[in-house]
């Protein structure tokens, strides 16, 4: 049970997609992993995190404790996973919000749309997603083709509110900076109140984390007052199905509290 914990917050603790990123670019090409580690690099979290975790249980304990590790290993990779997500999406609001504040400001000195593109794509360097978006409607208007189109194929909603103001300013003759503005100020709006609402959830979210961990610090003030109950939890069947069911419970608290938390965040 110790190990899956140790191992729970090593997931915890795994760097995101983009750490991941910083770090590959410290290695030359030629210093990449090869082999065993270039697939391993390949496989993700959710998957990787419950088989070590279940594996290594399965060495110190058993099958059913390995269960448990692994159920545990899962649950909290997917809690990261969702916190990515979150983070993700404040990522992607604040590269549009740069994205369309560059935009206006090339609309209103006298850019055309093609250079105002172009330019609310350099800023939107923090997002990959964003960037390639408005590269891709750069490239729409540079050969004439349908912006519009393009920016609802997408599937954005920050992409798609601005082809509904690129065809405002084409068919009705709406200023299209008074439009693109407009978004910006929305697009705004939808980030500040993302992070006012993470910030004020970042309590509830810390206390459930807490809540999940003192099982284990029961554990170790048992094993401070001589009772061992990392014992009875690593040998035979009993200490497996408690730890089964225990994990089970643990697990199902998290998911609970994260859905409950996730509702209050809509």
């Amino acid at each position: 049970m110790t190990a899956a914990l140790l191992l729970a917050g090593a997931v915890l603790a795994w760097p995101g997609n983009a750490a991941v990123a910083r770090l590959r670019l410290l290695h030359e090409p030629g210093d990449r992993p090869a082999g065993l580690r270039r697939w391993l690099d390949g496989v993700p979290v959710s998957v990787l995190a419950p088989a070590a975790a279940g594996v290594a249980a399965l060495l110190v304990a058993g099958p059913l404790q390995a269960a448990a590790a692994a159920l545990l290993a899962l649950t909290v990779a997917d809690l990261r996973r969702r916190a990515a997500v979150r983070r993700g999406r404040l990522v992607r609001l604040g590269a549009w919000e740069r994205a369309l504040d560059d935009a206006i400001s090339a609309l209103t000195s006298g850019a055309g749309p093609e250079q105002a593109l172009a330019r609310a794509s350099a800023a939107a360097v923090g997002d990959r997603r964003v960037a390639s978006i408005l590269h891709t409607a750069r490239s729409h208007a540079r050969l004439g083709g349908d912006v519009t189109a393009a920016l609802r194929a997408q599937g954005d909603p920050a992409a798609t509110d601005l082809a509904s103001a690129w065809q405002l300013a084409t068919r009705h003759g709406v200023v299209l900076a008074d439009v693109v503005d407009g978004l910006r100020a929305d697009v705004a709006a939808r980030r500040e109140r993302a992070v006012r609402v993470d910030a004020t959830l970042a309590g509830p979210r810390a206390t459930a984390v807490i809540l999940t961990a003192l099982p284990a610090l029961g554990a170790l003030l048992g094993s401070g007052f001589g009772a061992d109950p990392l014992a009875v939890l690593r040998g035979g069947p009993v200490g497996g199905v408690l730890c089964l069911v225990g994990a089970g419970f643990l697990c199902a608290g998290l998911a609970w509290t994260d859905r409950i938390v996730e509702g209050a965040s809509r």
